[in-house]
């Protein structure tokens, strides 16, 4: 079959439509007497054109399929504009199989993700049927006036296929390169359409396998560094136990200060832990690709009424079954093994960091299902005004299960004999010296599974009127304008599990939280035209927007927004926006409960007595009696993070001014560029670990207020460090206080551009799509009176994301060649990401930059006949691996920024009748 003719006029209609101001022209010259006007994300004036003054990417189906992707969320992330971390496959620890989206590096809770307009309660991207997507349209601007709270980076807005007929099927098979990672996605939408009305139902189902660390060269093992040189790190925590004395005079700490002990293997003797022989080696009991298998049934439907009346429904369903495993759990707070315990070596009561290896890893579950469901009346009013009245409901359950935690009371158990002995379920004495003797009768005993369940539920009822002016409008044209309210409830539980409740779950918040809470709104917003058809004006139109929004737990807020758009000719747009942003606190950060997390930072004690640190520093770490040569096989801090029921909301302003040019003189051709400003104040937000850490250990004899949240190990349950007040008995920092509260400001700058090129090329065509973002500017400042950072063109941990170490490159873009030729269709894509410096930069370190990074992708289609088409591709094509960082999160990368599983291939066939 050739699609040629077909696929000319496709690729030409959608050109015109992205660039919407010529298409208009286009229009009226052909004399329509009636062009449809539509609404477009940013907007709830409906237009004519779908250009307006604030910047909008338009991602088709077709730039979906092409992507080669099974989920939307790797799709979305591998959009220019996104920066710095994300929770998604790549992410074992920590992620609870959410799929986020980071817009501007601002993270996902000031990126509005929309369903045709509309909020869904999780926001999760998974939920997302890539089958059901007509097309992605992403905001690159503030718009609190038009959607309320949380655009304050901009908005996703998921377009869903309507008025569909026929049917549509799908079946891919995706494997990387090293023949793991088997993804499998099968899907079907069917529509009927008649003269009053259309029903679409889409199905969709993915199964995705894992991948394990211990699978790939560059993550088989955790690496340290060592005398500068690279070598096998790993935990401290251990199968056969690394224990300290617990009396501070015992022969064992008296001139061995920062010194623990195992009892070897081998020979059984006594001896100093050394993390080089010692050290476990997690990463072949962790996932690096997460599984998940994901369900989804959604439909939509409308009917005319009457002629001027039309009611519509939509609904979905998605329920994902997802997991994250990690090495197993280990005795971190370090419990006592009592001195008159007959295995323990020394006969004095001591210290023990134990691996419960036997267990087999702590494994995590969710078991989770979303709900929408929208109901609504639109039409028209006898002068041409059109309105509509909605009703959206939405909510998700998540049920998680943990496996493998512990019990630490009856872990203490097991290591003294008079506990033991007064508990008559207690199976007898545990020796943790050795491994292989925490045997299913004391796991049986000291574990227990962890179930917590978080329940959230979002209700908006929504009415929207809008039209112009008509014969009263300006001299240059009517104006169009834009009315409505709004009334939203948000809803939140988190149920912890009852072994919890009790204290009986090692590292588990113990209290439930709920809360909720209601916003009423009301917005208005006006298009008014200028100037028209003047020489050097072809067109001058302003736009502004208002929107008061009063919760029940804050004061009213105001919020504007303004717009301009100048058409000197026919071909050049040039656009400005300034908008306000508010963002109230969600509730996750209001009602969260407060967790202990193990979170990566960067010790300045390391090796102080021969490293560059300021003397300042050195002073403090020798103050805590720390060795000149300290050393730490894994720097993850226990650091305490939840939500705050006492936050006050965030406030911005954006600035965007930009330009569309489509020369006459070239055929579907355009080019936009874009500069965006957008500052942040009283930004929610926790700290970050290593800037809290560093500015305290930075001040003379510990006096910054940063060290007011160093809480010490006896907040988290651990025996401590003698002579420091912020470690535990192995060195680590712990208990750092770093729950959501209004400590940041944030800055970012830079351009936004992109290309696009269709034309005839010999006896096919010829397509070219380039979209890029240039960072200038990132600055976050972690709270009053720390130093402000700058993450353009660095690596360091994100803020909004749990302090994960993220990418924040100064150049992303994707370039997208495309050819079409008879039955065949070829695509190119290449993704470019420019190199990074460490932010804690450190001559010391081996690794503290990493050069550009290009991945390549290639798709080739072939239309076997009317209905079917066959699918062969490959993602990152010459399997480029990630960079070894010195500042690494996991898997001895940056997993947030780079593609950690590899080389992928995959096939498709797709059929529509």
């Amino acid at each position: 079959m050739n699609n040629s003719t077909f696929r000319k006029s496709l690729t030409a209609a959608a050109i015109a439509t992205t660039l919407g101001f010529p298409a208009l022209v286009a229009a009226q010259e052909a004399g329509a007497n009636d062009v449809e006007r539509i609404q477009v994300t940013g907007s709830r004036i409906k237009r004519t054109d779908t250009e307006t003054a604030s910047p909008i990417t338009v991602f088709d189906s077709e730039a979906i399929e092409n992507s080669g992707f099974t989920s939307m969320e790797k799709f979305i992330h591998n959009i220019p504009s996104m920066n710095g971390g994300y929770n998604g496959s790549n992410t074992n620890n920590g992620s609870v199989g959410y799929a986020s989206a980071n817009l501007r590096g601002l993270g996902s809770a000031r990126t509005l993700i929309l369903i045709n307009g509309r909020r869904y309660a999780s926001g999760d991207l998974n939920s997302i049927p890539m089958a059901y997507i007509e097309r992605v349209e992403v905001l690159r601007d503030g718009a609190s006036t038009i959607y309320g709270s949380d655009a304050i980076a901009g908005v996703i807005n998921f377009i869903t296929k309507k008025d569909f007929e026929g049917a549509e099927f799908s079946a891919q098979y995706d494997l990387t390169g090293e023949g793991d990672g088997e993804t499998t996605k099968v899907s079907g939408v069917i529509g009927a359409t008649s003269d009053k009305g259309n029903v679409t139902l889409a199905l969709e189902y993915q199964n995705r396998n894992p991948i394990w660390q211990g699978d790939r060269d560059f993550s088989r093992y955790p690496l340290s560094e060592s005398g500068g040189e690279i070598v096998r790190g790993g935990s401290s925590t251990i199968p056969y136990g690394n224990w300290s004395a617990a009396d501070e005079d015992s022969q064992y700490n008296s001139g061995n200060a920062g010194t623990s002990f195992v009892v070897d293997p081998n020979t059984g003797e006594i001896r100093p832990y050394d993390g080089q022989q010692d050290a476990y080696n997690f990463a072949p009991a962790s996932y690096m690709v997460t599984p998940q298998d994901i369900f989804s049934i959604n439909a939509s439907a409308n009917y005319e009424l009457t002629r001027d009346l039309s009611a519509f429904m939509e609904g979905g369903f998605t329920n994902r079954q997802s997991d994250q495993l990690m090495a197993a759990e280990g005795t971190f707070w370090g419990p006592t093994v009592a001195g008159d315990h007959p295995d323990n070596p020394i006969g004095e009561d001591l210290y023990i960091y134990r691996r419960l290896a036997e267990t087999g890893g702590r494994s995590f579950t969710q078991d989770f299902s979303d709900y929408r469901m929208v109901f609504g009346l639109e039409g028209y009013l006898d002068n041409g005004w059109s309105w509509d009245i909605s009703y959206n409901y939405a909510r998700y359950v998540d049920s998680r299960v943990e496996y493998g935690r512990s019990n630490p009371e009856r872990i203490g158990n097991l290591l003294d004999p008079t506990l033991c002995d007064a508990d008559e379920e207690c199976p007898g004495l545990w020796n943790p010296f050795q491994e292989g003797t925490f045997t299913q009768e004391f796991q049986d005993y000291a574990t227990i599974p962890n179930s917590p369940v978080d329940r959230a539920t979002t209700k908006q009822l929504m009415a929207n009127l809008t039209g112009d002016t008509g014969s009263f409008g300006l001299p240059a044209g009517p104006v169009s304008w834009a009315v409505g309210v709004e009334k939203r409830w948000e809803e939140y539980q988190n149920q912890p599990d009852g072994g919890a409740i009790l204290g009986q779950i090692y590292s588990v918040a113990a209290e439930p939280t709920e809360g909720s809470y209601d916003v009423q709104e009301a917005y208005m917003e006006i298009n008014a035209p200028l100037l028209a058809g003047m020489p050097g004006v072809e067109r001058l139109d302003l736009s502004a927007a208002v929107r008061r929004s009063d919760y029940d737990f804050l004061d009213a807020q105001t919020t504007t927004k303004f717009g301009l758009e100048y058409v000197p000719t026919t071909g050049t747009l040039v656009r400005a926006t300034f908008a306000e942003g508010f963002r109230a606190p969600g509730i996750g950060d209001l009602y969260s409960p407060q967790v202990e997390s193990n979170i990566s930072y960067t010790d300045p004690c390391t090796d102080y007595g021969t490293g560059s640190q300021s003397q300042t520093v050195k002073d403090n770490c020798a103050a805590e009696g720390l060795p000149g040569d300290f050393s730490l096989d894994n720097n993850q801090s226990s650091t305490l993070v939840g939500g705050n029921p006492d936050l006050k909301p965030e406030t911005s302003e954006s600035f965007t001014l930009g330009v569309v040019y489509q020369p006459e003189f070239i055929e579907n051709f355009s080019v936009a560029v874009d500069y965006y400003d957008i500052e942040i104040e009283d930004g929610l937000g926790a700290p970050s670990t290593s800037a809290i850490i560093s500015e305290c250990y930075n001040s003379e004899n510990f006096s910054a207020n940063s060290c007011d949240l160093i809480l010490g190990p006896e907040a988290v349950g651990r025996p401590g460090y003698s002579g420091s007040e912020f470690r535990d008995s192995q060195g680590y920092m712990a208990g750092i206080l770093a729950g959501t509260a209004n400590i940041s400001t944030f800055t970012t700058s830079g351009f936004d551009f992109d290309v696009k090129w269709a034309a005839d090329l010999g006896d096919g065509m010829f397509n070219l799509r380039v979209d890029g973002t240039v960072l200038d500017e990132y600055k976050y400042l972690a709270q009053e009176g720390a130093e402000t950072l700058e993450l353009a063109g660095k690596f360091g941990a994100d803020t909004n994301f749990g302090g994960r170490v993220a990418a924040f490159p100064e150049l992303r873009t994707n370039l997208t060649m495309g050819y079409q030729i008879g039955d065949f269709d070829w695509s190119w894509i290449t993704r470019y990401q420019d190199g990074v410096t460490d932010i804690n930069y450190d001559v010391d370190d081996l690794s503290s930059e990493v050069g550009s990074y290009v991945y390549h992708d290639v798709q080739m289609n072939y239309f076997f006949s009317e209905t079917t088409t066959f699918t062969l591709g490959a993602r990152n094509v010459f399997d480029k691996q990630p960079p070894y960082v010195t500042n690494n999160n996991d898997m001895n990368t940056l997993n947030s920024s780079y593609d950690t599983a590899g080389q992928y291939w995959y096939g498709r066939i797709s059929m529509k009748f």
